[in-house]
């Protein structure tokens, strides 16, 4: 006899998004004041540590805040690079044999590779080690003969401006990674302990129905049932949608993205290097 369900139907179809949404809504809609009252404190303390630990684990595989900055800082790097090649390739061209001559040195320092083609790591050593050849004693002199100083220090300064804020994130990564369990795991552990509250919420529904009828517990009990089965409607209704279960509602959900959507994180993915003109791939 249940009011509730404690196995929500099709839950191993779920995405991490729709899985994560659900238990936040169904552990709010149990209160801790109720569990309190009813003298399970220590199931409702379980089940919120279990999703603690499920928003961890979701955090970790979604995209960092500061993503787009990155991309913006790889890509003004890039354009200092390119616009300091196409400056010592201009004055490669300058009638004046002595100019001509200092920029073909410093163009020899650059050499053939294009760092802007490679991926954030390849492409901040390429970076280092060009300003490093260009401000070292053979050919600094040539720099300035150019007047390319200011550009190598510009370009300079947005590599370390890039590197620190990669750096930082790469410390980011390490916390996510050793502050949450694996989502599998977390997922499993948050549906064991919601499924032990309710069907505690369902032994109290038995016993102020039958065993010892309780009209104020049992408005509770049916309160709770309302909002709890409302949400596991709608989402099988979700799931529905990208033929996942069956559903006999037809109506329209304008606040869902047709197949799943958009609401789906995915993780940020590797650095496999960009075309040209692009930049390294952001993370």
């Amino acid at each position: 006899m249940q009011i509730i369900s404690s196995q929500v139907p099709y839950v191993g179809k779920s995405r991490n998004a729709e899985h994560d949404y659900l238990f936040n809504k169904l552990v709010e809609a149990i209160s801790k004041e109720f569990a309190t009252k009813h003298n399970f404190l220590a199931y409702h303390q379980r089940m919120t540590a279990a999703l603690a630990d499920e928003n961890a684990s979701y955090t970790r595989t979604t995209k960092y805040v500061d993503t787009d900055t990155l991309v913006q800082k790889d890509n003004a790097r890039d354009n200092l690079f390119r616009r300091l090649k196409l400056h010592l390739q201009s004055a490669e061209l300058d009638p004046d044999a002595d100019t001509s001559a200092a920029a073909a040195r410093c163009l020899e320092a650059v050499g053939s590779q294009n760092p802007t083609t490679l991926p954030y790591t390849e492409n901040t050593t390429a970076v280092r080690d060009i300003v490093d050849k260009l401000e070292s004693d053979h050919y600094a002199p040539s720099v300035e003969q150019v007047g390319a100083a200011q550009l190598v220090a510009d370009l300079k300064a947005a590599n370390n401006d890039f590197d620190a804020l990669y750096t930082a994130r790469a410390d980011e990564r390490y916390a996510r990674n050793v502050s949450a369990p694996d989502m599998k795991v977390a997922r499993a552990a948050m549906e064991a302990a919601y499924a032990d509250v309710a069907d505690i919420v369902n032994a109290l529904y038995i016993q102020s129905t039958v065993l010892a009828p309780d009209e104020e517990t049992l408005a509770e009990v049916t309160a709770i049932a309302t909002t709890v089965n409302a949400l596991i409607s709608q989402y099988t209704l979700v799931l529905s949608r990208r033929g996942v279960g069956k559903t006999t509602d037809d109506t329209t959900d304008t606040d869902t993205p047709d197949e799943g959507g958009t609401d789906t994180p995915q993780p940020e993915p590797e650095e496999p290097g960009g075309d040209e003109g692009e930049g390294g791939s952001p993370l």
